[in-house]
């Protein structure tokens, strides 16, 4: 499972990209979750790819991050 900072450094990142807290707001709204729930749902995903999966969706998002898009 994941330690309990980790939600809490997930939260602090919604709070400083208004992208991504609208992307999470949207997911809870459409699941019936709480924002908190939605995150840990995410996290809990991610733990289930593989190496390979997993590392791409990092370069993914880690190119988002440099190109501006959250």
């Amino acid at each position: 499972m994941f330690p309990f900072n980790s939600v809490a450094r997930a939260s602090t990142a919604i709070g400083v990209s208004p992208i991504i807290k609208e992307i999470v707001q949207k997911q809870a709204h459409s699941t019936r979750l709480t924002l908190k729930e939605v995150i840990l749902m995410g996290m809990l995903a991610i733990d289930r790819l593989d190496d390979q999966s997993r590392q791409e969706l990092a370069d993914q998002v880690h190119q988002m991050q440099v190109t501006g898009d959250i």
